[in-house]
């Protein structure tokens, strides 16, 4: 009886011992929890009890501070994108800006002085004088029209491209020649592609009926062209193969010397191969191709092999109709 006694006891002073650490370490763990809210700590909790209860509590206060880490950094990363497409944007429209003015100037200055005394007898020929002043307020008022052009193509850029970042919003697909819309993009593009000194290399078929949407697809067509003219060398090589359940588009031109190409970024907004951003684009056109092709449920690639860039797009074939 006695010996019972004594291991009943020796059970219910472990098991206060045992109930005492345990508060202590949920005490711990709260401790713990205070320090990681108030310091805004990337640590884990940490406990010495190894017990099952306690073990799956601290385990699932990690994983939710694992997932507030990756949230903090996705919103550092989601910031430091803001920034920078803040600072891109503000380059991009600051220089035309500031071009725009400056040939505004220009063409003031370049203006015949008013109340200068006119001689009486009839001029058979142009001052020269004065044509030049003429010839010089046309250029500059070109140069200007060309700025608020390429100004008005950068809005326009923005604007469709926010529209494509947003989640709901749809293209209505149906079957339509991409061939065709193909040849119709070339020949919008006849005037800056022929300035390059170089006819394209074109093998196309005589239709290509894919799913998508014929708008879009111009646009995607256009927008590649367009990347070729302004930073693309020499011919331009386009092919089009058929696979079983895809039409593909291939666009090859080799690349300026010393030029490279970081494929992984080539896509992204504001991405532009010339570190000086010298030429006047908005670093849209290719982010604009991969997200109306991911729209139509096609897929867009990019790779430099050896000195040549290479685009292939690929478009979801026209649905065989069952009889």
């Amino acid at each position: 009886m006695l010996a019972a006694l004594l291991i009943v006891s020796l059970l219910l002073v472990l098991q206060t011992g045992y109930g005492l650490y345990y508060r202590r370490q949920i005490r711990d763990v709260s401790r713990q929890l205070d320090f990681i809210g108030k310091h805004d700590s990337f640590k884990l909790i940490t406990t010495q009890l190894q017990s099952r209860e306690l073990s799956r509590l601290v385990e699932s206060c990690n994983e939710l501070l694992r997932e507030r880490r990756a949230l903090n950094q996705r919103f550092i990363q989601k910031n430091e994108e803001i920034h920078e497409t803040i600072a891109s944007l503000s380059h991009d429209i600051r220089t035309p800006l500031a071009a725009l003015d400056g040939y505004l100037q220009l063409a003031e200055r370049a203006e015949p002085v008013q109340g200068r005394a006119e001689p009486v007898q009839e001029r058979t020929e142009p001052v020269p004088e004065r044509t030049e002043q003429a010839s010089q307020r046309a250029d500059y008022v070109r140069l200007a029209r060309s700025r608020i052009k390429g100004m008005a193509k950068l809005i326009e850029e923005l604007f469709l491209y926010t529209k494509l970042q947003n989640p709901d919003y749809r293209l209505e697909l149906s079957t339509v020649d991409a061939a065709e819309l193909l040849r119709h993009s070339l020949v919008m593009q006849l005037e800056p592609i022929a300035a390059t000194g170089y006819e394209p290399e074109l093998a196309l078929p005589s239709q290509a009926l894919v799913v998508g949407q014929a708008h879009a697809i111009e646009r995607v067509f256009g927008n590649v062209l367009s990347n070729y003219v302004h930073h693309g060398e020499g011919r331009l090589t386009i092919h089009c193969r058929e696979t079983e359940s895809e039409w593909e588009f291939m666009f090859a031109n080799p690349l300026p010397p010393g030029r490279t190409i970081d494929a992984e970024r080539l896509f992204q907004r504001f991405y532009k191969a010339d570190p000086a951003r010298s030429e006047q684009t908005s670093g849209l056109g290719l982010t604009i191709v991969q997200s109306l092709v991911q729209k139509m449920k096609g897929s867009v690639r990019a790779e430099q092999l050896d000195q040549q860039f290479c685009l292939w797009i690929r478009w979801p074939k026209k649905r065989e109709e069952r009889v």
